[in-house]
């Protein structure tokens, strides 16, 4: 029985190592190219990456998430979402989608991305699941308990997850806006320094097989990780271009650790009442740039979204809505350059919704619940705070406080499911 015992406590102590500080796992394992842009992603690589989709765009929900997100916002700006994830899976399983472990045996070059169209495809194909329900439900769960932006829980939950043999990625971003861009890498050994912690990654806007500070040398001066200050849970990240992202507990951008069973797994998109539990989020679209949220309310809670000047989270845990996701597009850090704005929201409370017309254009925002999709435009300028109510009904209203902007046009459009052969 005593030898047993040892060697079942063996066996943990060796399923919680992690990979050595080592340049040569970054060479072995990753790609030979750096991130790259697709200006636009076509409706059969949409149908491809979903489940449930139709064969040809359809005037379902499905062609307004099409369109909104994933046609020109999703990879115009880059893929490491997909090519960190689809590298984890191959590593994992010893391939993925027709594509053998190790990845860097692809050819490629450091603008273009990969030789292999079809390479590019597997990639493209893995960069959408960052919509699906599953993907999006796991970040709210993180939302939920105020985790998103503690840089010592991330750091914990790299260790769950490669204790339990299940590759992760990690996604930063700059802030908390849809606007301000995001990015992921993959993490792969951890070094706890006392004070500080660190989390050594892979970033794909860094290939190994690029020479210089942004490439190799990168790897082997060991400068890839994330630092975490252990008292506070501050974390910091210098991108490539140098610029420092960095957040804590209260404030600054995320840092939030997803395993590869739930990163890399196929799903249907969010507003799909098949989805897990047969719950479907319900979707905000702020169609211009031209105008400002600067508040999300919950009236049955008396829970805010935002602080007093709409410019990060409700300080307060107890009073702040955690039931709110920014989708905040990881395509290698640049600033979003798409005018629309996307949040879900988890859960069928009516809400209030506070929007600043910075000009006279005013406003467009769109509402997508279970059963309809609600539009409201506006024209001329100021703030105002709009109502939503029976969001989760064939007939969701929206009502005006303090209406500043004129000409309120209002339209309904009922839910019309696609027929999937």
């Amino acid at each position: 029985m005593k030898h047993k015992i040892i060697f079942i406590f063996t066996f943990f102590s060796i399923a919680l190592q992690t990979n050595a500080q080592d340049p040569l796992w970054v060479r072995d394992n990753t790609w030979f190219f750096d991130n790259f842009t697709q200006p636009e992603l076509g409706w059969d690589l949409f149908r491809e990456t979903f489940i449930g989709v139709a064969p040809a765009p359809s005037g379902d929900f499905d062609l307004l998430l099409y369109e909104t997100i994933y046609k020109t916002e999703l990879a115009s700006e880059g893929h490491c979402y997909g090519m960190c994830v689809l590298a984890m899976v191959m590593k994992k399983n010893g391939g993925h989608l027709g594509y053998c472990c190790p990845p860097y045996i692809y050819s490629g070059d450091m603008v273009n991305g990969p030789t292999d169209t079809t390479l590019r495809r597997a990639i493209q194909i893995m960069h959408g699941y960052q919509i699906s329900h599953r993907f999006l439900l796991f970040l709210l769960d993180v939302i939920a308990i105020s985790k998103n932006r503690d840089g010592n829980y991330a750091h914990q939950q790299f260790r769950y997850y490669t204790a339990k043999d299940d590759p992760c990625v990690i996604s930063v971003t700059k802030s908390v806006s849809p606007t301000d861009g995001g990015h992921v890498i993959v993490p792969f050994f951890e070094e706890d320094l006392g004070a500080t912690k660190r989390i050594y990654v892979y970033d794909p806007n860094r290939s190994y097989y690029e020479p210089g500070a942004d490439g190799r040398d990168y790897y082997h001066n060991r400068q890839n990780f994330i630092e975490i200050n252990t008292a506070t849970g501050n974390w910091t990240f210098t991108m490539a271009d140098g610029e420092v992202w960095t957040g804590n507990p209260g404030s600054g951008g995320n840092c939030i650790v997803i395993p590869i069973s739930i990163a890399g797994r196929k799903d249907r998109l969010p507003q799909s009442l098949l989805a897990e539990g047969a719950y479907a989020l319900n979707t905000i679209f702020i169609f211009s740039n031209n105008a400002r949220l600067t508040q999300i309310s919950d009236p049955q809670t008396g829970k805010n979204w935002l602080n007093n000047t709409g410019t990060d989270l409700e300080p307060v845990f107890e009073k702040r809505m955690t039931n709110v996701l920014p989708f905040i597009p990881m395509n290698g850090g640049k600033t979003n350059s798409s005018k629309n704005q996307t949040y879900f929201v988890r859960n069928d409370n009516d809400f209030t919704l506070t929007l600043e017309a910075k000009t006279e254009e005013g406003y467009r925002v769109g509402f997508m619940g279970k059963y309809a999709y609600l539009e409201i435009s506006a024209t001329g300028k100021g703030t105002e705070t709009l109502h939503i109510e029976g969001l989760d009904t064939p007939n969701p209203t929206c009502t005006w406080t303090n209406p500043a902007v004129r000409n309120h046009q209002i339209t309904v459009k009922k839910r019309e499911e696609a027929q999937v052969p």
